[in-house]
């Protein structure tokens, strides 16, 4: 398949220079798009003076979910790949992707393996665990992850690090939710996708490396890991509230808001400020859940 009939599709908030090895692993025949969430000038430069065009959208600070469905809206292609500013792929990696895709017609995502710090990453895929009704039991990191697959593998569940999918089916499931900003938004794509008996695939022959929490400029780490954690609680909150029974998730928000305030407030009493910084934020994540139910945490610059 030509890599002109692909559209690869970046979201970005102050990704910093890391970008610069992602778009240098990409190949220039394939429509790019970067949905930016900040007012990013360095971004601008690198993408102005990068030796192939890039089409940049300036969105303001939106989040995953909606960047996604706005480059779905914007590619021009069938054939879509969602990355990361952190991520870049080996040689012939997206090629192979490409020709996965054609061998496996009923997989909803074709995925490349993933590499951090030049090993195999315990992220690589999840298991997830559904009951009779098809409602979420449980999400397991799989055991023996540091064994590359033989082949290639059917999974459950695998994280946006790098995803190959089709606009057409992709809106067949209405697309990305957008009550998520960040976090488990994959992982909700792959259970919608599995639950209408479309396959996830990872692609042996084909490898990107992670660097991991990579994607945004070093000076802004505090700002963004208040956010992380406000967004992966809500999102969690969310998440389980979506696809358990309403007795399973009432035990986890309890679980949760209890465990995050009695955090607080030891780590308060011993004046440890990190730690009750850290749970404070995850506390009132739970709050926001319960009275305005809005994943709307922003980082301000």
């Amino acid at each position: 398949m030509s890599l002109s009939k692909l559209t690869i599709i970046i979201p970005t908030f102050y990704p910093g220079a890391i970008i610069k090895k992602c778009l240098s692993s990409l190949p220039s025949s394939s429509e790019i798009i970067i949905i930016d969430n900040g007012e990013d000038s360095e971004l601008e430069k690198i993408i102005k003076f990068h030796k192939f065009k890039i089409k940049h959208y300036k969105v303001g600070d939106i989040g995953l979910t909606k960047s996604f469905n706005i480059g779905l809206a914007k590619s021009k292609n069938e054939n879509i790949l969602i990355t990361q500013p952190d991520v870049y792929f080996n040689k012939n990696s997206i090629v192979n992707l490409l020709k996965a895709q054609k061998k496996y017609n009923n997989a909803g995502i074709i995925s490349p393996l993933i590499f951090e710090k030049k090993n195999y990453s315990q992220f690589d895929h999840l298991d997830l665990s559904l009951s009779t009704l098809g409602n979420l039991k449980s999400i397991k990191r799989p055991k023996k992850m540091t064994i590359l697959p033989s082949g290639d593998t059917c999974v459950e569940a695998v994280p946006a690090t790098a995803m190959l999918i089709k606009k057409s089916i992709i809106k067949k499931i209405n697309g990305w939710d957008e009550n998520y900003y960040t976090y488990l938004e994959d992982i909700d794509l792959c259970l919608r996708l599995r639950k209408k008996r479309y396959s996830i695939m990872k692609i042996k022959e084909s490898i990107v490396h992670h660097v991991g929490f990579g994607s945004n400029k070093k000076e802004n780490q505090e700002k963004i890991n208040k956010s992380r954690n406000w967004h992966y609680c809500w999102s969690s909150l969310y998440f389980k509230d979506k696809f358990s029974t309403r007795s399973t998730f009432y035990f986890f928000f309890v679980k949760m808001f209890l465990k995050y305030f009695i955090k607080f407030m030891v780590n308060f009493l011993l004046q440890r400020k990190k730690n009750y910084v850290r749970n404070f934020i995850r506390f009132t994540a739970c709050v926001n859940y319960v009275f305005i139910k809005k994943a709307n945490y922003r980082v301000r610059y």
